[in-house]
Protein backbone atom coordinates (compact mmCIF):
# COMPACT_ATOMS: atom_id res chain seq x y z
CA UNK A 1 0.00 0.00 0.00
CA UNK A 2 2.69 2.61 0.94
CA UNK A 3 4.45 1.82 -2.26
CA UNK A 4 1.69 2.25 -4.40
CA UNK A 5 2.03 6.17 -3.26
CA UNK A 6 5.00 6.49 -5.81
CA UNK A 7 3.18 7.16 -9.19
CA UNK A 8 0.81 9.66 -7.57
CA UNK A 9 3.27 12.08 -7.10
CA UNK A 10 4.62 11.98 -10.79
CA UNK A 11 1.62 14.14 -11.29
CA UNK A 12 3.10 16.66 -9.86
CA UNK A 13 4.70 17.21 -13.51
CA UNK A 14 1.38 18.20 -14.43
CA UNK A 15 1.16 21.45 -12.63
CA UNK A 16 0.68 24.62 -14.52
CA UNK A 17 0.55 28.02 -12.95
CA UNK A 18 -2.82 30.06 -13.58
CA UNK A 19 -1.59 33.42 -14.79
CA UNK A 20 -4.67 36.25 -15.06
CA UNK A 21 -5.19 38.39 -17.94
CA UNK A 22 -3.80 42.34 -17.49
CA UNK A 23 -6.37 45.26 -18.08
CA UNK A 24 -3.92 47.89 -17.91
CA UNK A 25 -3.15 50.70 -20.67
CA UNK A 26 0.43 52.28 -22.19
CA UNK A 27 0.67 56.04 -23.09
CA UNK A 28 2.37 56.51 -26.09
CA UNK A 29 3.22 52.72 -25.69
CA UNK A 30 4.88 50.06 -23.60
CA UNK A 31 8.36 50.53 -24.86
CA UNK A 32 8.53 54.06 -23.46
CA UNK A 33 7.90 52.89 -20.31
CA UNK A 34 10.69 49.47 -20.66
CA UNK A 35 12.69 52.06 -21.93
CA UNK A 36 12.24 54.54 -18.62
CA UNK A 37 12.81 50.79 -16.83
CA UNK A 38 16.22 49.61 -18.61
CA UNK A 39 17.38 53.04 -18.46
CA UNK A 40 20.17 54.20 -15.42
CA UNK A 41 18.08 57.15 -14.61
CA UNK A 42 17.32 58.13 -10.91
CA UNK A 43 13.79 58.53 -10.06
CA UNK A 44 11.78 60.41 -7.29
CA UNK A 45 8.02 58.80 -6.68
CA UNK A 46 5.42 61.36 -5.61
CA UNK A 47 2.39 59.78 -4.51
CA UNK A 48 -0.88 61.91 -4.32
CA UNK A 49 -3.13 62.71 -1.16
CA UNK A 50 -4.95 59.40 -0.81
CA UNK A 51 -3.80 56.59 1.17
CA UNK A 52 -4.45 54.23 -1.64
CA UNK A 53 -1.96 56.73 -3.49
CA UNK A 54 0.22 56.95 -0.69
CA UNK A 55 -0.20 52.67 -0.29
CA UNK A 56 0.74 52.45 -3.95
CA UNK A 57 4.02 55.16 -3.93
CA UNK A 58 5.38 52.46 -1.25
CA UNK A 59 5.45 50.14 -3.21
CA UNK A 60 6.28 51.72 -7.26
CA UNK A 61 9.10 53.24 -4.54
CA UNK A 62 10.33 49.87 -3.70
CA UNK A 63 9.49 47.97 -6.95
CA UNK A 64 11.71 50.86 -8.76
CA UNK A 65 14.72 50.49 -6.57
CA UNK A 66 15.34 46.94 -7.14
CA UNK A 67 16.88 48.29 -10.61
CA UNK A 68 17.52 51.72 -10.46
CA UNK A 69 18.35 54.36 -7.79
CA UNK A 70 17.02 56.87 -6.30
CA UNK A 71 17.78 60.82 -6.95
CA UNK A 72 16.67 63.78 -8.89
CA UNK A 73 16.50 62.65 -12.29
CA UNK A 74 12.35 61.26 -13.44
CA UNK A 75 9.55 62.16 -11.43
CA UNK A 76 7.39 59.31 -10.49
CA UNK A 77 4.09 60.40 -9.85
CA UNK A 78 1.25 58.03 -8.72
CA UNK A 79 -2.64 58.43 -8.11
CA UNK A 80 -4.74 60.79 -10.32
CA UNK A 81 -5.75 63.89 -11.26
CA UNK A 82 -7.77 64.82 -8.50
CA UNK A 83 -5.79 63.84 -5.89
CA UNK A 84 -2.39 64.34 -6.86
CA UNK A 85 -1.38 68.29 -7.50
CA UNK A 86 1.66 67.71 -9.54
CA UNK A 87 -0.07 65.39 -11.85
CA UNK A 88 -3.17 67.71 -12.07
CA UNK A 89 -0.71 70.45 -13.03
CA UNK A 90 1.41 67.98 -15.72
CA UNK A 91 -1.78 66.14 -17.03
CA UNK A 92 -2.55 68.61 -20.25
CA UNK A 93 0.82 67.59 -21.46
CA UNK A 94 -0.19 63.95 -22.44
CA UNK A 95 -3.20 65.43 -24.56
CA UNK A 96 -5.88 62.87 -22.70
CA UNK A 97 -8.91 64.10 -20.90
CA UNK A 98 -8.59 64.33 -17.13
CA UNK A 99 -11.40 61.51 -16.57
CA UNK A 100 -8.56 59.36 -17.89
CA UNK A 101 -6.63 59.40 -15.13
CA UNK A 102 -8.93 57.60 -13.29
CA UNK A 103 -7.91 54.20 -15.17
CA UNK A 104 -5.29 52.18 -14.91
CA UNK A 105 -2.69 53.12 -17.37
CA UNK A 106 1.04 53.96 -17.64
CA UNK A 107 1.79 57.65 -18.99
CA UNK A 108 5.14 58.46 -20.16
CA UNK A 109 6.21 61.82 -20.44
CA UNK A 110 9.57 63.62 -21.29
CA UNK A 111 11.35 63.08 -17.78
CA UNK A 112 8.02 62.46 -16.33
CA UNK A 113 5.71 58.63 -15.87
CA UNK A 114 2.50 58.84 -14.54
CA UNK A 115 0.84 55.86 -12.90
CA UNK A 116 -2.95 56.43 -12.74
CA UNK A 117 -5.85 54.86 -11.56
CA UNK A 118 -8.22 54.88 -8.55
CA UNK A 119 -8.93 52.63 -5.11
CA UNK A 120 -10.53 50.19 -6.97
CA UNK A 121 -7.92 49.38 -9.98
CA UNK A 122 -4.38 51.00 -9.79
CA UNK A 123 -3.48 47.56 -8.16
CA UNK A 124 -3.35 46.70 -12.05
CA UNK A 125 -0.58 48.79 -12.55
CA UNK A 126 1.57 46.15 -11.09
CA UNK A 127 1.22 43.98 -14.39
CA UNK A 128 3.87 46.92 -15.75
CA UNK A 129 6.67 45.78 -13.25
CA UNK A 130 5.92 41.65 -13.02
CA UNK A 131 8.41 40.76 -15.29
CA UNK A 132 10.88 42.54 -13.14
CA UNK A 133 12.85 39.80 -11.65
CA UNK A 134 16.01 41.15 -9.47
CA UNK A 135 15.85 40.01 -5.68
CA UNK A 136 18.34 41.50 -3.06
CA UNK A 137 20.95 39.41 -2.41
CA UNK A 138 20.26 39.20 1.33
CA UNK A 139 16.24 38.37 0.04
CA UNK A 140 17.96 35.23 -1.93
CA UNK A 141 20.49 34.26 1.33
CA UNK A 142 17.64 34.06 4.13
CA UNK A 143 15.37 32.21 1.55
CA UNK A 144 17.75 29.74 0.51
CA UNK A 145 18.91 29.87 4.22
CA UNK A 146 15.70 29.00 5.70
CA UNK A 147 14.41 26.00 3.23
CA UNK A 148 18.15 24.61 4.02
CA UNK A 149 17.79 24.98 8.02
CA UNK A 150 13.06 23.71 7.52
CA UNK A 151 14.78 20.85 5.36
CA UNK A 152 17.66 20.04 7.47
CA UNK A 153 15.37 19.82 10.63
CA UNK A 154 12.50 17.74 9.65
CA UNK A 155 14.88 15.36 7.66
CA UNK A 156 17.05 14.61 10.87
CA UNK A 157 13.48 14.31 12.93
CA UNK A 158 11.56 11.99 10.19
CA UNK A 159 14.92 9.86 9.90
CA UNK A 160 15.26 9.52 13.91
CA UNK A 161 11.21 7.76 13.41
CA UNK A 162 12.34 4.04 12.70
CA UNK A 163 10.91 4.02 9.65
CA UNK A 164 11.59 4.75 6.05
CA UNK A 165 10.22 9.00 6.46
CA UNK A 166 13.25 10.18 6.45
CA UNK A 167 13.58 8.73 2.47
CA UNK A 168 10.37 9.60 1.54
CA UNK A 169 10.83 13.35 2.98
CA UNK A 170 14.21 13.57 0.62
CA UNK A 171 12.32 12.12 -2.45
CA UNK A 172 9.75 14.92 -1.55
CA UNK A 173 12.27 17.77 -0.96
CA UNK A 174 13.20 16.61 -4.51
CA UNK A 175 9.76 17.23 -5.73
CA UNK A 176 9.77 20.39 -4.65
CA UNK A 177 13.17 21.80 -5.61
CA UNK A 178 11.87 20.24 -9.38
CA UNK A 179 8.71 22.45 -8.70
CA UNK A 180 10.24 25.34 -7.97
CA UNK A 181 12.71 25.78 -10.73
CA UNK A 182 9.89 24.94 -13.22
CA UNK A 183 7.10 26.91 -11.68
CA UNK A 184 8.67 30.06 -9.79
CA UNK A 185 7.07 33.52 -11.30
CA UNK A 186 4.08 32.74 -9.85
CA UNK A 187 1.71 35.67 -11.28
CA UNK A 188 -0.45 37.37 -8.84
CA UNK A 189 -4.53 36.77 -9.24
CA UNK A 190 -6.16 40.55 -9.39
CA UNK A 191 -8.01 39.25 -5.95
CA UNK A 192 -4.87 39.09 -4.43
CA UNK A 193 -3.54 42.54 -5.75
CA UNK A 194 -6.56 43.67 -4.20
CA UNK A 195 -5.77 42.38 -1.00
CA UNK A 196 -1.93 43.48 -1.54
CA UNK A 197 -2.99 46.98 -2.37
CA UNK A 198 -4.45 47.01 1.20
CA UNK A 199 -1.61 45.17 2.94
CA UNK A 200 -0.16 48.33 1.77
CA UNK A 201 -2.62 50.93 2.58
CA UNK A 202 -1.91 49.31 6.31
CA UNK A 203 1.01 49.35 6.72
CA UNK A 204 0.90 52.75 5.51
CA UNK A 205 -1.29 54.12 8.81
CA UNK A 206 -4.47 52.86 6.60
CA UNK A 207 -7.03 50.39 8.02
CA UNK A 208 -6.92 46.83 6.62
CA UNK A 209 -10.04 45.43 5.06
CA UNK A 210 -9.33 41.33 6.31
CA UNK A 211 -6.69 40.02 9.00
CA UNK A 212 -5.05 38.78 5.67
CA UNK A 213 -4.65 42.27 4.66
CA UNK A 214 -3.03 43.52 8.56
CA UNK A 215 -1.03 40.02 8.46
CA UNK A 216 0.67 41.27 5.22
CA UNK A 217 0.78 44.51 5.58
CA UNK A 218 2.61 44.07 9.30
CA UNK A 219 5.11 42.34 7.51
CA UNK A 220 5.30 45.05 4.95
CA UNK A 221 6.63 47.63 7.19
CA UNK A 222 9.70 45.00 7.33
CA UNK A 223 9.77 43.22 4.40
CA UNK A 224 10.35 45.26 1.38
CA UNK A 225 7.07 44.58 -0.59
CA UNK A 226 8.19 43.49 -4.05
CA UNK A 227 7.21 40.41 -6.18
CA UNK A 228 10.81 38.80 -5.23
CA UNK A 229 9.76 38.57 -2.05
CA UNK A 230 6.49 37.61 -1.80
CA UNK A 231 7.22 34.75 -3.63
CA UNK A 232 9.89 33.57 -1.89
CA UNK A 233 7.50 33.46 1.55
CA UNK A 234 4.79 31.99 -0.96
CA UNK A 235 7.54 28.95 -1.89
CA UNK A 236 8.46 29.00 2.20
CA UNK A 237 4.71 28.39 3.45
CA UNK A 238 4.63 25.25 0.68
CA UNK A 239 7.46 23.62 1.62
CA UNK A 240 6.16 23.94 5.53
CA UNK A 241 2.34 22.36 4.27
CA UNK A 242 4.67 19.50 2.46
CA UNK A 243 6.66 18.83 5.38
CA UNK A 244 3.90 19.12 8.62
CA UNK A 245 2.42 16.68 6.18
CA UNK A 246 4.30 14.24 7.57
CA UNK A 247 2.78 14.83 11.30
CA UNK A 248 -0.36 13.97 10.14
CA UNK A 249 -0.15 10.27 10.42
CA UNK A 250 0.04 8.00 13.24
CA UNK A 251 3.46 8.46 15.18
CA UNK A 252 4.45 5.03 14.57
CA UNK A 253 3.97 5.62 10.50
CA UNK A 254 5.84 8.54 9.60
CA UNK A 255 6.74 7.41 6.30
CA UNK A 256 3.28 7.49 5.29
CA UNK A 257 3.65 10.91 5.63
CA UNK A 258 4.70 10.57 1.41
CA UNK A 259 1.27 9.32 0.71
CA UNK A 260 -0.61 12.33 2.23
CA UNK A 261 1.60 14.60 0.57
CA UNK A 262 0.71 12.34 -2.98
CA UNK A 263 -2.71 12.12 -2.13
CA UNK A 264 -2.70 16.26 -1.90
CA UNK A 265 -0.58 17.12 -4.84
CA UNK A 266 -2.77 14.87 -7.44
CA UNK A 267 -5.81 16.55 -6.94
CA UNK A 268 -6.09 19.38 -9.63
CA UNK A 269 -8.37 21.89 -7.13
CA UNK A 270 -5.95 21.39 -4.21
CA UNK A 271 -3.14 22.14 -6.31
CA UNK A 272 -5.19 25.31 -7.89
CA UNK A 273 -4.99 27.07 -4.35
CA UNK A 274 -1.07 26.83 -4.75
CA UNK A 275 -0.48 27.63 -8.27
CA UNK A 276 -1.07 31.48 -7.74
CA UNK A 277 -0.27 33.87 -4.98
CA UNK A 278 -3.15 34.34 -2.19
CA UNK A 279 -4.21 33.51 1.04
CA UNK A 280 -4.95 30.02 0.77
CA UNK A 281 -0.93 29.32 1.00
CA UNK A 282 -0.50 30.63 4.65
CA UNK A 283 -4.25 29.73 4.98
CA UNK A 284 -3.27 25.89 4.80
CA UNK A 285 0.08 26.38 6.32
CA UNK A 286 -1.24 27.11 9.07
CA UNK A 287 -4.13 24.83 8.88
CA UNK A 288 -1.74 21.68 8.28
CA UNK A 289 0.50 23.14 11.23
CA UNK A 290 -2.47 22.99 13.56
CA UNK A 291 -3.65 19.71 12.56
CA UNK A 292 0.32 18.23 13.47
CA UNK A 293 -0.27 20.12 16.76
CA UNK A 294 -3.39 18.31 17.38
CA UNK A 295 -2.29 14.83 16.15
CA UNK A 296 0.97 14.66 17.98
CA UNK A 297 1.09 16.51 21.13
CA UNK A 298 0.29 14.44 24.45
CA UNK A 299 -1.12 17.34 26.43
CA UNK A 300 0.84 17.56 29.78
CA UNK A 301 -0.98 16.96 33.33
CA UNK A 302 0.73 19.90 34.97
CA UNK A 303 -1.70 22.72 34.35
CA UNK A 304 0.81 25.22 33.40
CA UNK A 305 2.61 22.79 30.95
CA UNK A 306 -0.93 22.31 29.28
CA UNK A 307 -1.88 25.96 29.44
CA UNK A 308 1.47 26.99 27.29
CA UNK A 309 0.40 23.95 24.87
CA UNK A 310 -3.12 25.42 24.78
CA UNK A 311 -2.18 28.72 24.11
CA UNK A 312 0.07 27.68 20.85
CA UNK A 313 -2.68 25.46 19.66
CA UNK A 314 -4.88 28.38 20.22
CA UNK A 315 -2.40 30.66 18.26
CA UNK A 316 -2.38 28.75 15.40
CA UNK A 317 -5.69 27.88 15.18
CA UNK A 318 -6.87 31.37 15.15
CA UNK A 319 -3.93 32.29 12.52
CA UNK A 320 -6.30 29.80 10.35
CA UNK A 321 -9.40 31.76 11.25
CA UNK A 322 -8.11 34.73 10.34
CA UNK A 323 -7.52 33.71 6.82
CA UNK A 324 -10.69 31.91 6.85
CA UNK A 325 -13.13 32.63 9.36
CA UNK A 326 -15.49 29.54 8.40
CA UNK A 327 -12.93 27.31 10.09
CA UNK A 328 -13.48 28.24 13.56
CA UNK A 329 -15.32 24.85 14.35
CA UNK A 330 -12.34 23.57 14.51
CA UNK A 331 -12.17 23.86 18.24
CA UNK A 332 -15.76 22.52 18.94
CA UNK A 333 -14.52 19.40 16.52
CA UNK A 334 -11.38 18.84 18.88
CA UNK A 335 -13.38 18.70 22.13
CA UNK A 336 -16.14 16.76 20.51
CA UNK A 337 -13.10 14.25 19.52
CA UNK A 338 -10.69 14.18 22.77
CA UNK A 339 -13.42 14.97 25.56
CA UNK A 340 -11.34 13.78 28.49
CA UNK A 341 -9.42 16.61 29.27
CA UNK A 342 -12.52 19.60 30.12
CA UNK A 343 -10.18 21.79 31.81
CA UNK A 344 -7.46 21.99 28.73
CA UNK A 345 -10.80 22.05 26.14
CA UNK A 346 -12.47 25.00 27.74
CA UNK A 347 -9.83 26.89 27.84
CA UNK A 348 -8.86 26.25 24.06
CA UNK A 349 -12.58 26.82 23.03
CA UNK A 350 -12.60 29.79 25.67
CA UNK A 351 -9.24 31.13 23.73
CA UNK A 352 -9.99 30.95 20.76
CA UNK A 353 -13.45 32.11 20.72
CA UNK A 354 -12.31 35.22 22.27
CA UNK A 355 -9.34 36.01 19.75
CA UNK A 356 -12.10 35.66 17.18
CA UNK A 357 -13.89 38.16 18.66
CA UNK A 358 -11.31 40.48 19.30
CA UNK A 359 -9.33 40.33 16.09
CA UNK A 360 -12.89 40.67 13.78
CA UNK A 361 -14.11 43.82 16.29
CA UNK A 362 -10.43 45.50 15.96
CA UNK A 363 -10.66 45.11 12.21
CA UNK A 364 -14.25 46.34 12.27
CA UNK A 365 -15.16 43.23 10.67
CA UNK A 366 -17.93 40.90 10.70
CA UNK A 367 -17.96 37.33 9.31
CA UNK A 368 -21.46 37.15 6.86
CA UNK A 369 -23.59 33.81 6.78
CA UNK A 370 -23.83 32.05 3.33
CA UNK A 371 -28.01 32.17 3.05
CA UNK A 372 -28.07 29.77 -0.08
CA UNK A 373 -25.60 27.81 -2.21
CA UNK A 374 -23.02 29.19 -4.51
CA UNK A 375 -23.72 29.24 -8.42
CA UNK A 376 -22.24 25.87 -9.81
CA UNK A 377 -21.97 24.53 -6.28
CA UNK A 378 -23.20 21.17 -7.70
CA UNK A 379 -21.03 20.88 -10.48
CA UNK A 380 -17.83 21.99 -7.97
CA UNK A 381 -18.74 19.68 -5.79
CA UNK A 382 -19.00 17.06 -8.32
CA UNK A 383 -15.36 18.05 -9.34
CA UNK A 384 -14.23 18.02 -5.78
CA UNK A 385 -15.33 14.51 -5.69
CA UNK A 386 -13.96 13.60 -9.17
CA UNK A 387 -10.36 14.87 -8.09
CA UNK A 388 -10.79 13.59 -4.47
CA UNK A 389 -12.04 10.14 -6.07
CA UNK A 390 -8.94 8.00 -5.21
CA UNK A 391 -9.13 9.53 -1.69
CA UNK A 392 -12.65 8.55 -0.95
CA UNK A 393 -12.62 5.68 -2.88
CA UNK A 394 -9.22 4.42 -0.42
CA UNK A 395 -10.99 5.95 2.79
CA UNK A 396 -14.34 3.63 1.81
CA UNK A 397 -11.83 0.39 1.43
CA UNK A 398 -10.04 1.08 4.16
CA UNK A 399 -12.85 1.69 6.48
CA UNK A 400 -14.83 -2.06 5.31
CA UNK A 401 -11.50 -3.58 5.90
CA UNK A 402 -11.39 -2.50 8.80
CA UNK A 403 -14.29 -4.10 9.89
CA UNK A 404 -16.53 -1.35 9.38
CA UNK A 405 -16.49 0.53 12.74
CA UNK A 406 -14.57 3.58 13.45
CA UNK A 407 -14.01 4.39 17.34
CA UNK A 408 -15.71 8.10 17.84
CA UNK A 409 -12.55 9.41 19.65
CA UNK A 410 -9.33 10.33 18.78
CA UNK A 411 -7.17 11.54 15.95
CA UNK A 412 -8.62 9.11 13.59
CA UNK A 413 -12.31 10.73 14.77
CA UNK A 414 -11.34 14.23 14.93
CA UNK A 415 -10.37 13.76 10.88
CA UNK A 416 -13.62 12.09 10.15
CA UNK A 417 -15.84 15.05 12.08
CA UNK A 418 -13.97 17.78 10.33
CA UNK A 419 -14.64 15.87 6.60
CA UNK A 420 -18.65 15.15 7.19
CA UNK A 421 -18.83 19.02 8.68
CA UNK A 422 -16.83 20.69 5.95
CA UNK A 423 -16.93 18.65 2.40
CA UNK A 424 -20.83 19.58 3.14
CA UNK A 425 -20.02 22.96 4.01
CA UNK A 426 -18.52 22.96 0.72
CA UNK A 427 -22.04 23.87 -1.31
CA UNK A 428 -22.07 27.09 0.60
CA UNK A 429 -18.43 28.01 1.52
CA UNK A 430 -16.32 26.97 -1.86
CA UNK A 431 -13.24 28.56 0.01
CA UNK A 432 -13.06 25.53 2.05
CA UNK A 433 -12.27 23.07 -0.88
CA UNK A 434 -8.60 23.29 -0.59
CA UNK A 435 -9.05 22.66 3.22
CA UNK A 436 -11.45 19.90 2.85
CA UNK A 437 -8.64 17.90 0.72
CA UNK A 438 -6.21 18.25 3.67
CA UNK A 439 -8.87 16.50 5.91
CA UNK A 440 -10.04 13.78 3.42
CA UNK A 441 -6.22 13.19 2.86
CA UNK A 442 -5.40 12.61 6.65
CA UNK A 443 -8.62 10.91 7.00
CA UNK A 444 -7.69 8.31 4.36
CA UNK A 445 -4.11 7.68 5.83
CA UNK A 446 -5.50 6.98 9.32
CA UNK A 447 -7.87 4.53 8.03
CA UNK A 448 -5.21 2.84 5.79
CA UNK A 449 -3.10 2.61 8.91
CA UNK A 450 -5.32 0.33 10.57
CA UNK A 451 -5.47 -2.31 7.95
CA UNK A 452 -1.76 -2.46 7.18
CA UNK A 453 -0.35 -5.66 8.86
CA UNK A 454 1.96 -4.82 11.63
CA UNK A 455 0.74 -1.88 13.28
Amino acid sequence: MRKAAVPLLFLILLLVPQVSAARLSYHPDKVAFESFLNSSSPFTVVAGNDIWARAWAYYVDQRLLTVKPRGNGTLVLVGNVYDNPLMRKLWNRTGLPENASLLPSIVVLNGTVLITGTEDNIYLTERAFQNLWNPSRNSVLVFLGTVLFLVIVFLAALRGDKTHAGSFYAIVVSLYVLWTLTSWKVAFTDSFLRTFLNALEFSVGGVASSPLSAIMGFAFRFISPVEENVLFIHWLLILLILSFSFYLTPKRARDLGFIVVGFLLMAPMFRLGLDSVGGDTLGLASLVMTLAIISNVTFSPEWWKALLQTLVLSAFTLLVIAINPYLSLIPVIFVLAFPKRRLRNYAYLAITALGTVVMYKTLGLGISIPRSVYPCALRCEGKFLFDGGLMVLTAVYAWAKGGGRIRMKGQTAFFLLMTLVYVPLTLLVPSLFPYDFMFLAALTVRLLHRIIPGT
